[in-house]
């Protein structure tokens, strides 16, 4: 019993270190930004410009992410380098170079999810896997002299495993959308269940098809040959794609491909194809918040919606006001 409570207390402790190394994070960007542009015109005469007095700041102040816990960092970094392809894909598209539509969105995702449910079978046996928030993670690999008649990698009938699968991941998803339809409107929930419409269940299609297809597809095969291997994810992976089809996102699409690079990252850092020296996440996560940053304030028509919300939180709504006083100065700076 007091090793229950010990375990509680150490619990409870964790999460209140990790709040404050967040909060501390977060806090020092917008204070650490004033600062290293002062420091940058004052002390070493640099003059304004886009990227003496938005990128490297930005770039700098973001060395703060070494206040966050590793195996917290790697999701911190994760998600700004997706954020940081959207924003270009955006970008290109804005150009007319990139057209972004359903399809490719579709292809983008098929791909991804493939290489990401393949390298996560590779990692199965591991005891400790590469950190990494994902929709589902694939089960292991079922080896031959696991002594069981079942050869698939789940316990019971496969309709049985696939079906609930569907249904879970389906109500998940139902569970989500309904949420973000009534909870605005909690003071009339009558009114906000009469605005239910098919759109709506787009998401639970897309959570349900996803989970089903890649177990039907996982069973299919393992039936089909006889036995497991980590190689039947490639197709399951594939065609579970097809899910997104029902509520296509440019960002998920993009996720998929990075989640499955940094699990790949990891392979090579075993075989020490990547230097271990070197900071690659942090360097990137530097990077990409300089760019994203640096975007809230001249190109928010691209900006994504997420680093719109999270600078107006830091900044306690000043971050507009900012853009706006940016905006002018940079009127007043003549042409070349």
């Amino acid at each position: 019993m007091q090793r229950k409570k010990l375990k509680e207390v150490e619990t409870w402790r964790k999460l209140a270190e990790y709040y404050f190394r967040s909060v501390t994070f977060g806090a020092m960007v917008p204070f650490t930004f004033v600062t290293i542009n002062c420091i940058f015109r004052n002390i070493f005469g640099l003059k304004n410009s886009y990227f003496t007095s938005l990128v490297l700041p930005f770039s700098l102040n973001a060395l703060a992410v070494y206040l966050e816990p590793p195996h917290r960092r790697g999701l911190v970094v994760n998600l700004f380098v997706n954020l940081v392809i959207e924003y270009w894909m955006k970008c290109l598209s804005r150009s007319g170079y990139l057209e972004i539509t359903r399809s490719k969105q579709t292809l983008l995702f098929m791909i991804g999810n493939a290489l990401l449910f393949y390298l996560m079978r590779l990692e199965g046996d591991r005891e400790k896997r590469t950190p990494l928030f994902w929709l589902y993670t694939a089960e292991k690999v079922k080896r031959k002299t696991d002594d069981s008649e079942n050869v698939c990698p789940h316990k019971g009938p496969c309709q049985k495993h696939v079906l609930k699968g569907y249904s879970t991941y389906f109500a998940i998803g139902l569970g989500l959308s309904l949420t973000k339809l009534i909870l605005p409107r909690i003071r009339t929930p009558l009114k906000a269940i009469s605005q239910i419409r098919g759109k709506h269940f787009k998401m639970a299609l897309f959570f349900g098809s996803y989970i089903g297809i890649y177990r039907a597809v996982i069973c299919f095969l393992c039936r089909r040959k006889g036995f497991d291997s980590a190689l039947y994810a490639l197709p399951a992976g594939y065609l579970a794609g097809l899910s997104m089809l029902f509520s296509p996102s440019t960002g998920l699409s993009i996720a998929a491909v990075t989640a499955a690079m940094k699990l790949y990252s990891t392979i090579l850092y075993e075989k020490n194809v990547l230097p271990k020296e070197v900071p690659i996440p942090e360097l990137l996560y530097c990077l990409s918040q300089g760019i994203l940053f640096s975007a809230r304030y001249v190109d928010s028509s691209s900006c994504p919606s997420y680093i719109w919300n999270l600078m107006d939180t830091v900044s306690y709504g000043h971050c507009e006001q900012m853009r706006h006083r940016i905006l002018e100065h940079a009127k007043k700076i003549p042409a070349l």
